[in-house]
Formats: structure tokens, C-alpha cells, sequence
């Protein structure tokens, strides 16, 4: 079974000023301050941001499941705002949609409740991330 599910996120901030911190390494430690009942931090193992970078991130003490996970950024592609091929801001005014999807592969289709908490996941990051881009959109803009 495979397939994709995608949530979307309108926020009152241009897609450019999302991008800023979205489309680069800033994401991983926005994600690491805001759930730090989930993540106890990350390490770039390879790259800089761009298509090719591997981090490394790491679960909070008492998380189920493993210890770590390392990503790997396969696209990051700044015209386009595309971030694994997997999510995206769209228009240039001062509000934008975000998009976030998963895209997954399972052999056991009772394996799909962690396709839900995974976009679920996902869509919390993003909340996370307009909301800092709200927050900080006048230090931010030059």
C-alpha cells in the first residue's frame, strides 16, 4: 500500500519570510524548542541546509520507539520553496499556504495509524513554524 496525505496551513506571513526558516537547518531547532517532550536535539552529520544534508535528530528521554533518526534532505530547492520534495509554500504576498505531505510505502497496512501521526507531527511543526516566523517576521525582513 502506499500513497500520500497533506495538510495545509494558511498563515498571514509571505511565503518568502517562511522559506527563511522553513527551507533551512533553522527548522530542525525550531522543532527541538518547541517539543522538547518530543526532541532532545539534533547534529548535522553532512552538508549545509541544501539537497544532501544529513541530521541526525534525537528523541527525548521516555519517547517510544528509537533513540534517534537520521534525515536526509534529497531536494531543497529555494524557486519552488520545496523542502524533500515533500513540503511547500505557495504565492508571494503577505500570506501564504503551507503544505506539508508524507509520502509513504507500507507492507502492513496496520502499519497506517503511523502514517496519520506522522502527518499529524508534521502539521504541528508547521504551526510551530508560522508561528516564529509571526513572532519574529520584523527582526527577520531586510
Amino acid at each position: 500500500m502506499e500513497g500520500s496525505v497533506s495538510r495545509k496551513l494558511e498563515v498571514n506571513v509571505s511565503a518568502s519570510e517562511i522559506w527563511k526558516a522553513y527551507g533551512s537547518l533553522q527548522l530542525a531547532q525550531i522543532a527541538v524548542d518547541a517539543f522538547p517532550e518530543t526532541y532532545s536535539g539534533y547534529t548535522v552529520l553532512e552538508g549545509d541546509g541544501y539537497a544532501g544534508t544529513i541530521i541526525q535528530v534525537f528523541m527525548a528521554p521516555g519517547v517510544a520507539g528509537p533513540a534517534w533518526y537520521k534525515q536526509k534532505y534529497s531536494v531543497v530547492d529555494d524557486v519552488r520553496r520545496v523542502k524533500k520534495g515533500k513540503s511547500e509554500t505557495e504565492t508571494e504576498t503577505d500570506e501564504c499556504i503551507m503544505i506539508g505531505t508524507v509520502e509513504y510505502v507500507l507492507e502492513d497496512e496496520s502499519a497506517f495509524p503511523l502514517v496519520a501521526t506522522s502527518i499529524e507531527g508534521l502539521y504541528d511543526i508547521m504551526k510551530v513554524v508560522a508561528d516564529y516566523v509571526i513572532k519574529h517576521h520584523n527582526t527577520t525582513t531586510n
